[in-house]
């Protein structure tokens, strides 16, 4: 199947206000994604998942490496020549409370989101307003109401309509349900799968939830200070995480697990050997050596030299 989005080695850094040090975001990051495909994201804060969506909608321009859309390379692409790849890659952000305009009514935000859909009238953008709430499990009496009279699960869905208004190809997810509770969360999901199911839409979903992730996805990607550290199809890598970076995200679900890092990520410009290194109870001499991303099987690549050696994981920790 033809690739949809591809990234090329992707760095993006930014530059800290003290001692002229750089904090590298993006560390020559390579993915693709198939079209009606859910790719997950996950990793701490600060791994680089949301740098990478942003650089996926160019709300940030990556320092070196490429952007592909349907072939297209984009990456230098002028703001006016992407307009129409805009129309085609929608967000959803975290807090969909902070995206809003309060002075604007559900119906105002939707047909505001339809500007770049020139084909249709005004009247027909009406319809596919309202037609887009229904897709979202909304009635039409929440065209008239404000971001303040809906509830978080309410607005999020709103978001997602908003997102779907121009009928794009990618809808890029970050953390839709970390402000939800856990029976919203559940029907966002659920809704979501049969948006794709329904409309072949394509997905990238960031979340801290393991839960949301396995529950959504096709594929997993896992980040750790801007690298990619693991790539599976999602029963693969749950049901054998082999880096230790991804074993301990799952392992964090139960607190009183062994197999747990220790201290904190911290981001060093240049770092060399593996960026786990000191936090990691399976290093050994050779981790201090640069680590590349390496195919174990045919769809799974780990950046461990030592995966295939680290005892094997307990599916009791699974979430």
């Amino acid at each position: 199947m033809k690739k949809l989005v591809e990234i090329k080695e992707a760095f993006k850094s930014f530059n800290l206000r003290s001692g002229g040090k750089k904090l590298i975001a993006l560390d020559n990051v390579s993915l693709s994604l198939k079209k009606g495909e859910t790719l997950g994201i996950v990793g701490e804060s600060g791994s680089g998942k949301s740098t990478l969506g942003k650089a996926l909608l160019k709300l940030l321009q990556i320092d070196s490496g490429s952007i592909f859309i349907k072939g297209q390379e984009v990456s230098d692409l002028p703001n006016i020549e992407f307009r129409p790849y805009r129309e085609k890659i929608q967000m959803v952000f975290q807090n969909p409370a902070t995206s809003f305009n309060p002075m604007l009514t559900v119906e105002d935000v939707l047909l505001d989101s339809m500007q770049l859909v020139i084909e249709l009238s005004k009247n027909e953008k009406r319809l596919r307003a309202l037609k887009l709430l229904q897709d979202v499990e909304l009635g039409s009496r929440f065209l008239s109401l404000y971001p303040h009279e809906m509830s978080g699960g309410q607005l999020q869905r709103v978001a997602l309509a908003r997102a779907l208004a121009s009928n794009p190809d990618i809808i890029f997810l970050d953390e839709p349900t970390a402000s939800l509770d856990m029976s919203v969360r559940g029907q966002i999901l659920t809704m979501l799968n049969n948006l794709q199911k329904n409309r072949g839409t394509t997905f990238i979903i960031v979340s801290h939830d393991l839960r949301v992730i396995r529950g959504i996805s096709d594929r997993v990607v896992v980040m750790y200070l801007g690298q990619i550290v693991e790539e599976s199809p999602v029963e693969v890598l749950f049901d054998r995480p082999l880096h230790p970076y991804t074993r301990a995200l799952i392992s964090a679900v139960d607190e009183t697990d062994s197999d747990r890092l220790k201290g904190e990520a911290i981001s060093a410009e240049n770092k060399p050997g593996c960026k786990l290194l000191g936090r990691c109870q399976y290093s050994k001499a050779g981790c201090e050596e640069e680590q590349s991303l390496s195919m174990v099987t045919s769809n799974h690549q780990v950046r461990c030299w030592r995966a295939n050696n680290i005892p094997q994981f307990s599916k009791e920790k699974l979430p």
